[in-house]
């Protein structure tokens, strides 16, 4: 955490804060609008890894969500369930104690982008310090940057291509790998799943691609869906 706080006394007086500079609370609570809007959801989801040393064939599943937290995957084809990757962030870390930061404006993909500088204020939060882009016209996230306690760094980029719903259609996961728990993190264990040890050496970078179809939203999912037992 020391080093987070050095880093922002470093930054900020760079930041350049003008009156006319958009209030970061303002912009996250429009983000809020948007995600509280979805109480549940049903999604087919399809994930496929680059990793040097992982070989494992695209997997399939069906994902369920409910708020606040509640998730439950159904698949054949997984042995250890990726849930933990798949867990709301964002939810989180609103619902904590946060201080929100604006640092300006990038482009992603030829469109500007405001930039949030996100610092969890809880008790020991797993991410210490978020990035967050956010698009000025939909507020919806379309990338993000985590700085996590114990397991790094990581970002996420999201494609939106069904217009009016406000959950992606794609994530793109990209890392640095110094642990195999990382990938593990948004893959889980899955049948066909070959890892070569020899290829870990060293610093490496990582992708998962997730992507996501057939949307079924705010249909009043059950909660014993959730209450079922995971496959071991």
């Amino acid at each position: 955490m020391l080093k987070i706080w050095l880093y922002l006394l470093i930054l900020l007086p760079f930041v350049g804060f003008t009156q006319n500079d958009p209030d970061p609370y303002a912009i996250i609570d429009s983000l809020k609008t948007r995600v509280f809007s979805v109480h549940d959801y049903q999604v087919d989801i399809e994930i496929e890894v680059d990793v040097d040393f992982i070989n494992m064939p695209v997997k399939h599943a069906t994902m369920f969500y409910k708020q606040p937290d509640k998730i439950k995957f159904k698949s054949d084809e997984f042995i250890m369930l990726p849930k933990k990757g798949f867990d709301n962030q964002f939810q989180k870390i609103l619902n904590e104690p946060y201080n929100a930061i604006y640092t300006g404006t990038e482009d992603i993909s030829g469109k500007t982008q405001y930039v949030i500088k996100i610092i969890p204020m809880g008790k020991k939060p797993e991410i210490i310090l978020a990035t967050w882009w956010i698009d000025p016209d939909t507020y919806l996230i379309t990338r993000t940057e985590s700085n996590t306690r114990d397991q790094g760094t990581f970002v996420i980029d999201f494609k939106y291509d069904e217009p009016g719903i406000e959950l992606p259609t794609e994530m793109t996961v990209s890392f640095e790998i110094e642990k195999i728990s990382i990938p593990l993190k948004f893959i889980g264990k899955t049948a066909g799943m070959e890892i070569d040890k020899s290829k870990m050496d060293g610093k490496q970078t990582g992708r998962v691609y997730i992507r996501f179809s057939n949307y079924r939203i705010n249909q009043s999912i059950d909660d014993q869906i959730f209450e079922e037992e995971e496959p071991e």
